[in-house]
């Protein structure tokens, strides 16, 4: 009995630091602070969000340089003109508008959601009870940051399981931003930001979102097979492609498969998203399949490639005939050897612009106009197309 009044003791001491943490006002917002930094530690291991859709954005990229667990600091790299225009504290870049003048980003949490976190691994720690504590879901705290005049505002926040991710994925028009939380409603909602309004909100949608179709309509796969193109401004779906009408299709062209086994993946071309159709278990294995492409104007089906080899995380040019990918060590998935390879799809010719050099590390190879970023020695490099004019993405760090 002596113990469970200590618990109710506790959680409602808890509970009143949460209410009085809630009136608290949040510090430590997201701040951008332009030019060179006046330092830059010599050791620090380099990375950039390769599996962004496009990291490149207005020859841009965010470079990450991490000293340590908790210790890691955020640049705005220009990529022609090799110089840093600047570096985020206080928060992690997510997403920026076409002007690249409002910044989406993860900051500090809400003192409410801290509080609550801290107070779960609390009563964890004391071991009272019995029965274990249900392990709560990871919280991310978003902000909206005005890199001009620093102006920053906390938008919302979306949990997930621990131990997991998602991505953010821009609208064509860099205005808003999509985000499916990996959690239960993984296929009943999703978050949608809009960085021109400020406007953060989870909109609840029956099926999967494959992507961007345009400036403010998604691509959504629903339970029949049927694909949607939901606008987000009408908040209204529209069928693009039936599942009757793909199945004519897939037989008239020969290509014999169901609807419900096809997948939808845009390809940010520089300009515009064009989206993909293909089975879905040989995109995810690196096995073989047919490519099916859409025509926005006209919105029908053309078959691309009938036979199309995937290969593990392989990126597509913008004009869709170079196709660029990591070497392996064994079975897709299981670990790289470091090379990077391009495939002429036009020719069927294969060439290697990396030597492998089996080190277990993926190379993460993405195009950025005739120039190749790839990983090697955990360090991001750039090279020509060619081969030619080998150096590191960012001069700096380890």
């Amino acid at each position: 009995m002596k113990r469970v009044l200590i618990i109710v003791a506790i959680a409602l001491m808890l509970g009143l630091s949460v209410i009085l943490l809630e009136q608290a006002t949040d510090s430590g917002a997201p701040r951008f602070i332009p030019g060179q930094p006046s330092t830059i530690e010599p050791r620090g291991t380099i990375h950039y969000d390769w599996a962004d859709p496009a990291p490149f954005q207005g020859g841009k990229v965010w470079i990450w340089v991490i000293y340590g667990p908790g210790k890691r600091r955020f640049f705005l790299y220009d990529l022609d003109k090799r110089v840093i225009l600047g570096e985020l504290i206080n928060g992690g870049p997510v997403l920026f508008n076409a002007g690249q003048t409002e910044l989406l980003c993860y900051g500090p949490a809400s003192t409410s959601t801290s509080a609550k976190e801290k107070a779960v691994v609390l009563l964890k720690k004391l071991r009272f009870a019995k029965t274990p504590l249900q392990k709560i879901n990871y919280t991310e705290t978003f902000w909206i940051l005005n890199v001009r005049n620093n102006s920053a505002r906390r938008l919302g926040e979306l949990k997930q399981i621990p131990g997991t991710g998602s991505t953010w994925r821009p609208s064509p028009g860099f205005r808003y931003g999509c985000n499916v939380p990996n959690n239960a409603e993984e296929e009943s909602s999703f978050f949608l930001c809009d960085l021109e309004t400020g406007r953060f909100e989870k909109i609840r949608l029956e099926g999967r979102v494959e992507g961007w179709w345009d400036d403010h309509n998604l691509v959504i796969k629903d339970p029949q097979n049927n694909f949607l193109l939901f606008d987000v401004v009408a908040r209204k779906p529209t069928t693009l492609f039936s599942a009757q009408e793909i199945s004519r299709f897939l037989q008239k062209s020969g290509l014999w498969a169901d609807p419900s086994v096809l997948k939808a993946f845009p390809h940010w071309n520089g300009s515009e998203n064009e989206i993909y159709f293909t089975i879905q278990s040989q995109l995810y294995s690196a096995g073989e399949s047919f490519l099916l492409m859409t025509d926005h104007t006209e919105r029908t089906l053309k078959l691309l490639y009938p036979k199309f080899k995937f290969e593990h995380l392989g990126r597509l040019d913008d004009a869709s005939t170079r196709y660029l990918y990591n070497g392996e060590s064994g079975l897709p998935g299981r670990g790289g050897n470091g090379g990077v390879f391009l495939r002429d799809l036009s020719s069927n010719t294969t060439r290697t612009l990396v030597e492998p050099d089996n080190a277990g590390q993926y190379a993460l190879p993405r195009f950025y106009g005739d120039e190749v970023v790839y990983f090697r020695n955990k360090v991001p490099w750039r090279m020509q197309l060619s081969g030619t004019n080998v150096s590191r993405l960012f001069p700096y760090g380890q």
